[in-house]
């Protein structure tokens, strides 16, 4: 399978499960907590995700796409999880970084594909 596929569907996972194991820490109540170690199984989970996406591609591509997409999906989690508000300006800002992951991603597919 093309790095064009792979690329994606990682950095979709990672930013799934670092995502939902950033929510499960800001969510439990307790330190030591059943969703605190939750929140650190997920969390530890999307880090191994993390080095696998390392070894398969270029820092300059890999790093700013998880980093933008783990942004998302936290704004996100905060929003339907948490119930916190986005302002016009972040709502702006997400745009802009999906923007720019797809822009990384287009580059990525037309040399990797």
């Amino acid at each position: 399978m093309s790095q064009a596929v792979w690329f994606p569907a990682l950095i979709i996972v990672y930013a799934l499960v670092s995502g939902y194991g950033l929510y499960l820490l800001k969510a439990s109540q307790e330190f030591l907590s059943s969703g605190f170690l939750l929140g650190c199984l997920f969390y530890g989970g999307g880090f191994v995700i993390w080095i696998f996406i390392l070894r398969l591609f270029p820092l300059s591509i890999a790093f700013p796409t998880a980093a933008g997409a783990l942004i998302i999906a936290t704004q996100i989690a905060g929003v339907y999880y948490l119930k916190e508000s986005l302002a016009p300006t972040t709502i702006a800002g997400i745009v802009f970084i999906a923007i720019g992951i797809l822009l990384i991603y287009a580059n990525t597919a037309k040399n990797h594909g």
